[in-house]
């Protein structure tokens, strides 16, 4: 979801209105002579967050291993929703336990917090299975000028990254992405260029060494504007079928890279490096 400048994930607009609605149970009980649960639910909440970003660290830690300082870039995403609801469960009992008066209001705070994190969750997850375009009926050109008809993907798990030579984070994750290509060559990667020419890209590629297959050129930002994508790089993840199964807004890590690709990858394909 874009608002204004900013592109708003489905799992973070659920979180959201999870905690407003914890915290409107918390305020409206206070107001009936409860204790304030208010500050309360924001500890919890943050115990919640920090062990679902460890436990999600520690399933991945081969990839993190490989590039530690991605462990604290929590951008890209990474929390394990699981735990973090155990965490946050947890931490509430401890609280309640040590301090009696809030009990209630905390019990009924995470409670509603948690219905109502799950329940919105579901929802995005529904209106995401339908809304997601697929791959579109585009014909995009190469490096060396020959048309490239999208539809003709379809038949492999693929990656389409949206990027370009300017963007920084795209420079940084590139090396990455060329490497996983490398790897999983049951996997398509795309590298789609938005909006700038061949003589540029193949400048580009020249001067930072970087040996791509499947670079095209989109220069009237084509797949930007069917996906609705509001900021570079963005990556798209699709299954064999050409739906979208997954897109990724901002610089990917190693472990949501090898996270991403193990939702669309075939059984047969082997694990990224």
């Amino acid at each position: 979801m874009n608002i204004g400048p900013l592109a708003l994930s489905s799992a973070l607009l659920a979180l959201l209105f999870g905690v407003i609605a914890a915290l409107a149970v918390a305020g409206f009980l206070a107001r009936r002579g409860y204790a304030d649960a208010g500050n309360a639910l924001y500890l919890a909440l943050g115990i919640g967050l920090l062990g679902a970003r460890g436990a999600y660290v520690a399933g991945w830690w081969p990839q993190y291993v490989q590039q530690p300082s991605s462990m604290l870039n929590i951008r890209d995403g990474g929390f394990d929703p699981i735990a973090g609801a155990l965490g946050l469960v947890l931490a509430a009992l401890l609280i309640g336990w040590r301090t009696p008066p809030l009990r209630r209001p905390l019990a009924a705070g995470v409670a509603v917090g948690l219905a109502a994190w799950a329940f919105a969750g579901l929802v995005a997850y529904k209106l995401t299975a339908t809304t997601h375009p697929g791959l579109p009926a585009l014909v995009l050109s190469d490096l060396d000028g020959r048309e490239v008809a999208l539809e003709k993907l379809r038949g492999r798990p693929t990656v389409i990254n949206l990027w370009a030579t300017w963007c920084g984070p795209c420079r940084r994750e590139m090396p990455m992405l060329a490497e996983a290509q490398r790897a999983m060559p049951q996997i398509r990667f795309v590298f789609a260029d938005q909006g700038e020419s061949a003589a540029a890209v193949k400048q580009f590629m020249q001067v930072q060494r970087l040996a791509l297959d499947d670079v095209l050129i989109d220069g009237n930002l084509q797949l930007s504007n069917h996906y609705n994508a509001r900021g570079y790089p963005t990556t798209l993840f699709l299954d064999a079928d050409g739906r979208l199964r997954d897109m990724h807004i901002g610089e990917l890590s190693r472990a949501t890279l090898a996270e991403r690709l193990q939702r669309i990858r075939s059984p047969a394909a082997p694990a990224p490096r």
